[in-house]
């Protein structure tokens, strides 16, 4: 949106890495083993002690963990100053509920950041699950098939597999910052480009049912250098916001603009680049949303809703990182604060949300 003439320098952060030369199994991947376990069944079943509704852990000390604290202290580590992403792996999912399942991820997810809201209906707790001939698709994580590479609004992101798809339906990711240090070096100027940002256009009812704003107020960076950032950069990329906003006549994208947002979506579509992360059922993922981007292959699902590839999905806030500039937030702490008004905790829980789909569908 900008004639900037300052080009950004690469940052050659620890997060700048690229999916060929990644064996995640080997750098990103935490185990649990039996004594984890054990201990976290004695969490969960303080947890539940003579609550006669089962609650949601919102708390670390409403889930005591040591054992297991001390890997996550660990996986905490990895985001905030390593590769920016990790796989907690081990839970027995079949000695388990969905509901517990929904549980312990929560409860051990408290132990990395703060949960917020992730939409206009105030869930802590999302459900990504293909919702065709069953309830209204109303972002892209509710729809199946591919999904494009993007960031969400928050500062971790967490996700849980309590299903895997018939075949495919992989988590793809990449580094923003390998792009960002790629771009630094090869098209400086696609890279002025994404620092200078654009207007960003969200979807109607998370505007209406938060703080009412539509629109950006000014430009989004893209990227942005963060003081006191251990990567040096943050990113936040949202391809349909920006073609949103530009469609409806919120500011105008040049054809180098328009060239920036194209090169960053097909060089994080590029094997050069991704890294495809296939889950197993019980399966954990954690991903530093400021420095990786995330989407998923294409995958054949079942007709059954209760057969379908099935994820949890926490939005963390973690107050102990630096801030984000204010330029480069687009969802508000208004918007999250009125959004949580809405929350309805008990469709937050797998078995009550699957009889709520099967209760209205088309």
């Amino acid at each position: 949106m900008s004639t900037t003439t300052h080009f950004p320098s690469p940052t050659r952060a620890p997060a700048a890495w690229r999916g060929p030369d990644v064996d995640w199994t080997q750098e990103c991947l935490f185990r649990l083993d039996d004594a984890d376990i054990a201990e976290i069944d004695r969490a969960l079943k303080a947890l539940n002690a003579g609550a006669i509704e089962r609650p949601l852990p919102l708390r670390p000390q409403d889930f005591p963990l040591e054992r297991v604290a001390s890997k996550l202290q660990a996986v905490g580590e990895q985001l905030y100053r390593g590769k920016g992403f990790a796989m907690l792996r081990g839970l027995p999912r079949t000695r388990y509920s969905a509901d517990e399942m929904a549980q312990i991820y929560f409860g051990l997810s408290v132990y990395l950041g703060v949960p917020i809201s992730q939409s206009h209906r105030g869930e802590l707790l999302g459900h990504v699950l293909n919702l065709a001939g069953y309830g209204e698709v109303a972002r892209a994580y509710q729809d199946g098939g591919h999904m494009n590479m993007h960031t969400d609004s928050c500062d971790i992101i967490g996700l849980m597999c309590l299903r895997t798809a018939r075949a495919g339906g992989a988590s793809r990711i990449c580094s923003a910052l390998a792009i960002h240090d790629a771009l630094a070096e090869q098209r400086p100027d696609l890279l002025a480009s994404l620092y200078a940002g654009y207007y960003f256009r969200r979807g109607d009812k998370d505007a209406q049912l938060g703080d009412g704003r539509k629109v950006s107020v000014a430009p989004v960076p893209v990227f942005d250098r963060l003081p006191g950032w251990p990567q040096q950069v943050s990113c936040y990329f949202l391809g349909s916001y920006i073609r949103r906003a530009a469609k409806e006549g919120f500011g105008s994208l040049s054809a180098v603009d328009q060239e920036a947002v194209a090169t960053l979506e097909a060089m994080a579509e590029s094997p050069e680049f991704y890294l495809d992360m296939q889950f197993q059922d019980g399966d954990i993922q954690f991903l530093n949303n400021r420095v990786i981007l995330h989407g998923r292959t294409d995958y054949a699902d079942e007709d059954d809703i209760g057969k379908r590839r099935h994820l949890l999905r926490v939005w963390l806030s973690a107050p102990e990182w630096p801030p984000l500039a204010p330029r480069q937030v687009m969802h508000s702490d208004e918007d999250h604060r009125l959004w949580l008004e809405r929350r309805d905790p008990a469709l937050e829980f797998p078995q009550a949300y699957l009889e709520s789909l099967r209760a209205h569908a088309d």
